[in-house]
Order: C-alpha cells, then sequence, then structure tokens
C-alpha cells in the first residue's frame, strides 16, 4: 500500500518513514507506463545508464529509476 504525505492522510511531519526504502524490479520494457510523476523503482538491465537520462534496457546494470510524469528517468 503507497503511502501518500500530502498533508490529508494524517502523516503531519515525517523524519523518517523506514529505515530502508525497497523499490520494485523492473526491466525497462515491463516498467509500467510513465505518467505517475514520483514513483520509484530499480531497472534490473539498463544500458549504459546517464543520470538524469531515459532508462534504456538492454544491459545488465542495475539501476534506480523515477517516474517524471512522462518516461522513466535515470536516478
Amino acid at each position: 500500500m503507497p503511502v501518500t504525505i500530502d498533508g490529508t492522510s494524517g502523516v503531519t511531519t515525517p523524519n523518517v518513514i523506514a529505515p530502508l526504502l525497497t523499490t520494485t524490479g523492473y526491466t525497462v520494457a515491463t516498467l509500467p507506463a510513465a505518467g505517475t510523476a514520483g514513483r520509484r523503482a530499480h531497472v534490473t538491465n539498463a544500458l549504459t545508464p546517464v543520470f538524469g537520462s531515459a532508462a534504456v534496457g538492454g544491459g545488465a546494470v542495475i539501476i534506480p529509476v523515477f517516474d517524471n510524469g512522462t518516461t522513466w528517468i535515470v536516478g
């Protein structure tokens, strides 16, 4: 279940949500469609990832990615 901190969820000023955050691993091709800014995951098959660029599959690099509302970005 996702946690939303938006001022209405009852969470006021969290310092730490969890000691470790675990994201779901995907291949680039199986990432959900981009369009919900702020989602995070990691890919298991990035090809020469560059921070801030679109995620490209076909390699063997495991790297975190985030949805910027348009595409999945390395970082």
